[in-house]
This record gives structure tokens, sequence and C-alpha cells, in this order.
């Protein structure tokens, strides 16, 4: 099912902001990165413990905006592609989520 999550303009650049989706089955916690002109939505879940990731409310990134960061063990993680580099979850992935553009609102499509 595919869900509106906000604008584009509504993500600062470079930036991060989190949306929880509630459907009829389940409860969805995740967030999107704007870098680059690009934007790409995860779980917002560590996959070294569960965790969510964020350090406040919509702050997923490091202090240079380069990686995603998890609150918990400062893990790092690519943000193309979710790919953990540093931290006890070292070669894992973040759960990449389905996201698209339409007349510049951002929509991800959950299962």
């Amino acid at each position: 099912m595919k869900h509106r999550l906000c604008s584009r303009d509504e993500i600062p650049e470079p930036g991060s902001r989190e949306f929880s989706i509630k459907t009829k089955r389940k409860s969805y916690d995740l967030f999107v990165v704007a870098k680059n002109g690009e934007f790409y939505a995860y779980k917002n879940s560590c996959p070294h413990t569960g965790a969510s990731l964020n350090w406040q409310q919509d702050l997923f990134l490091d202090l240079d905006h380069a990686f995603i960061q998890c609150s918990v063990h400062n893990a790092l993680f690519e943000i193309d592609s979710g790919y953990c580099i540093s931290g006890p979850c070292s070669g894992s992935s973040l759960h990449e989520l389905n996201l698209t553009i339409e007349n510049d609102d951002l929509f991800v499509t959950l299962n």
C-alpha cells in the first residue's frame, strides 16, 4: 500500500525526517534522508539491536551529514545504500523502503 509522507521541500538538504505510519495490521517507523537532490527511505531500526537510529526527532545523520549514524552505538551507514561501514553491525544493511516521487510529493510503499 502506498502512503504519502510529505513534499520534497519539507526535508532539509542535506537532512532527514522521521515518519510513523499505522495500518490496520501494523505500525511502521521509518525515515527519509535527502542528500544531493536524492531521497532515501529506511526502516527506523538498527540491524544490530533493533533500536531506533535517531539522536533526536528527525536527526539521523552524523555531524558532517556524510553518514546515517546509530544513536545507540555510533554505527555508520552509507546514505545511498544503508550499508554499515563501521560499528558492531559492520557488513549489515538498513532495511530500505520503496520510495517514489510524484508531483514533488514523497510516497513510500509498504507491504
